[in-house]
């Protein structure tokens, strides 16, 4: 099966956090995940990874000091695109200006040498690293100073890198954030604040996007001609019986995750209704104003779909008693139907293998397989519209809650290793014949790319 959509994109990404390391390298400030985890591990920052030493992203995969290696693994992999963010603390080490030097050169410097290989950069304006400096000042996202603070940093970005970037991603996985960052303490900076505190950032974070999508519409599209999108990440939900009423609630699932942000934005700038009938007060309200403000606030649907949400991080409250399910071709079907048959760019897919897996991640391989299969029959079956096609990640790296137990990239880092070299594993093996084929071709069977794949790493 493949695809012979003209322009279709094929792309690997990664996270500042995840990969850049070098966390208090050329004046950059630190971060809320800087914080987070160091407080966590209770002791002064490591400059090195150690076994006994709780995770943190302060080295990582080291790519603020090998970005020409990252380019040589992108061009290795034949990619179209490489979904990459920008560290809000690299450029704006206070959160404020002024701009370090020292970011802007790197960004520039990379985003450069993307446009040299014909990789097309796809870039998030800030993926969970929110100055630590805003936080200690303004509480963070809980505070409706981070709207006009957002715009801002991003007119910074606008100005220094738009005449290079075509697509730009104002937040990642905002549910994720707001839930998780403020209601539950589970992810930075931490806080355990309640329910209407994670409603209260949501709220804050819609209304940063669309203001950043409107400064980009006004003053920048004109001139740069790119597109601006939000990066929302979503599960996938079953009925546990076929029935009227858990249909509905699995309706109302999706609508607490991905349609908290989606239907603001792609329908009618207000929050779902079940979500305002489920929790009364306790959900903010927007004004007539707002809500034609940030309707039409994405010029396509960027989507995040895998390990970061599915399973983990969606709470047992929000599932209203159904089963989740990996499956991803139900999902762009149904964004499909609920959001006016939108263009579908898949920032974020692919799952995770153990922390001690290698080269021969074959387990890894086939969660790739099976989800591009879902895509491309999505395609094909379903008329669904999908632009483009992101593997997670590029590399290994910092994930998260999980640390460095989970490996997630398709090229493999050694951590403990000062070079940090980057090794292609089966799955990008897979993915570069994939790449190379448009999909999967009819007269290639998967099991002679699996073959090949497992060839290639082992001899």
């Amino acid at each position: 099966m493949a695809i012979r959509a003209e322009g279709f994109s094929w792309g690997a990404g990664s996270a500042a956090y995840q990969v850049e390391g070098a966390w208090s390298q050329d004046g950059k400030g630190p971060s809320v995940w800087d914080a987070f985890t160091h407080r966590r591990r209770g002791a002064a920052p490591l400059q090195r990874l150690s076994a006994a030493a709780p995770p943190s992203g302060d080295v990582a995969s080291d790519s603020y000091r090998n970005a020409g290696r990252d380019l040589e693994a992108l061009g290795r992999l034949g990619v179209s695109h490489y979904r990459f963010s920008l560290a809000w603390p690299r450029l704006l080490p206070n959160g404020t200006l002024p701009a370090s030097p020292a970011g802007l050169l790197y960004y520039s410097r990379l985003l450069s040498g993307l446009r040299q290989r014909g990789v097309e950069p796809v870039v998030t304006l800030f993926h969970w690293d929110l100055p630590q400096r805003l936080q200690d000042a303004y509480g963070g996202w809980q505070n409706p100073a981070l709207v006009d603070l957002f715009r801002d940093y991003a007119e910074l970005c606008f100005t220094h890198f738009g005449d290079r970037v075509r697509y730009w991603l104002t937040i990642d996985s905002p549910y994720l954030v707001a839930w998780h960052g403020y209601a539950t303490g589970k992810l930075a900076p931490g806080l355990r604040s309640g329910r209407e505190a994670g409603y209260r950032a949501a709220h804050h974070l819609l209304k940063a996007h669309a203001k950043v999508w409107h400064l980009y519409n006004d003053h920048f599209r004109p001139i740069q001609g790119g597109k601006v999108s939000i990066a929302l990440s979503s599960h996938w939900i079953r009925p546990l019986r076929m029935t009227e009423s858990d249909i509905k609630e699995c309706q109302k699932s999706l609508d607490f995750v991905l349609g908290w942000f989606a239907k603001p934005i792609f329908i009618d700038g207000d929050y779902p209704q079940s979500m305002k009938t489920y929790l009364s007060a306790g959900l903010p309200e927007f004004t007539e104003a707002e809500k034609k403000f940030i309707k039409g606030t994405a010029d396509f649907f960027a989507l995040s779909f895998g390990a970061t949400l599915s399973f983990h991080l969606v709470d047992s409250d929000m599932i209203f008693q159904q089963q989740e399910s990996l499956s991803l071709r139900p999902l762009l079907y149904w964004i499909n139907s609920e959001y006016n048959k939108p263009e579908i760019f898949i920032v974020e897919n692919s799952w995770f293998v153990s922390g001690s897996t290698k080269l021969d991640d074959f387990k890894y391989m086939n969660y790739l397989k099976d989800f591009i299969m879902d895509t491309l029959k999505a395609i094909r079956y379903d008329g669904v519209t999908v632009i483009g096609y992101t593997a997670w990640s590029l590399m290994d790296g910092f994930e998260w809650l999980r640390g460095y137990n989970v490996r997630r990239g398709l090229f493999y880092v050694d951590f403990q290793s000062q070079a940090k070299k980057l090794m292609l594993k089966s799955s990008g093996v897979f993915y570069q014949k994939l790449i190379q084929d448009n999909g999967f071709p009819p007269h290639l069977k998967i099991a002679r790319i699996y073959f090949q794949a497992c060839q290639s790493v082992l001899s």
